[in-house]
């Protein structure tokens, strides 16, 4: 077990939390037994957060077992589709949940809902939340990502930053300090991806001339899918001290070259 933040890993639908959480435009619909909500206080009291996560529970208890679950389900996600009118939703279920089997992303992509729908399948008894951050991620930019889209070629290269998350340890500070980096370098940012980013941006992430995976534990599953699906070489360097700092630039410079931009 690994710590996240100032807690311990949770199970893998914590992680999915996390994306749906630093995404804009983007809800999560977890079917959950009442006791499995308590992943709110993650983000009001832990983040500090001023609003609670963009998450939708079936919140079913004990004497809801002898009726039709699965139902109870459909009818959260129309509810949460109506109320907030997301950009694309998320389905899944927490480890509780997990147990009765009602198989929330199959549930989904039968009713016809009025935005994508990318199903979560996270083995709760088996993985953690960092696991359930980046199979979330890679989730989302395998179904949300245009595959038409490819590099502008313009005059300075574009870069996607994949990995800052929601209740990630400084990653907003560490964004600031990245950007001054590569704009020092002269390189534009296309993405920032989950954090800030909405289902409509992802589609644009083939635009990109290379990725930068600030944090693997997120986002490296994701920048593997768009090295074989965009070509686009990814840096993994990460730029903590001085010493990894100078690495980091070097590997910046060197994947702008094999994008075809001269250094």
């Amino acid at each position: 077990m690994q710590l996240a933040v100032w807690t311990y890993e949770g199970p893998p639908h914590v992680g999915a939390m996390r994306v749906a959480t630093a995404m804009e435009g983007m809800h999560y619909v977890l079917h959950a037994p009442q006791g499995d909500t308590y992943a709110d206080l993650l983000f009001t009291m832990i983040e500090r957060r001023g609003k609670r996560p963009p998450v939708t529970y079936t919140t079913f208890q004990a004497r809801d077992l002898g009726k039709d679950t699965a139902q109870l389900f459909q009818d959260a996600a129309r509810d949460a589709v109506e109320r907030f009118a997301p950009q694309a939703i998320m389905v899944g279920a927490s480890c509780t949940a997990e147990l009765i089997q009602d198989d929330p992303a199959g549930l989904a992509e039968t009713m016809g809902l009025p935005c994508p729908v990318i199903p979560l399948e996270l083995p709760s008894y088996q993985r953690k939340e960092n696991w359930g951050a980046a199979e979330t991620f890679y989730q989302v930019v395998r179904h949300l990502a245009d595959k038409d889209i490819r590099p502008r070629g313009g005059a300075r290269p574009l870069v996607n930053i994949l990995g800052p998350c929601a209740l990630g340890f400084r990653h907003r500070d560490d964004l600031v300090e990245v950007r001054k980096i590569l704009d020092a370098l002269g390189i534009e940012v296309n993405l920032v991806a989950p954090l800030g980013a909405s289902p409509d941006q992802i589609g644009q992430i083939g635009a990109a001339d290379f990725n930068i995976v600030l944090y693997p534990e997120i986002g490296d599953e994701a920048a593997r899918w768009l090295e074989r699906t965009f070509r686009q070489p990814a840096v993994r360097t990460v730029p903590i001290g001085v010493g990894a700092t100078r690495d980091f630039i070097r590997a910046v410079q060197v994947a702008r070259k094999d994008a075809g931009f001269n250094v």
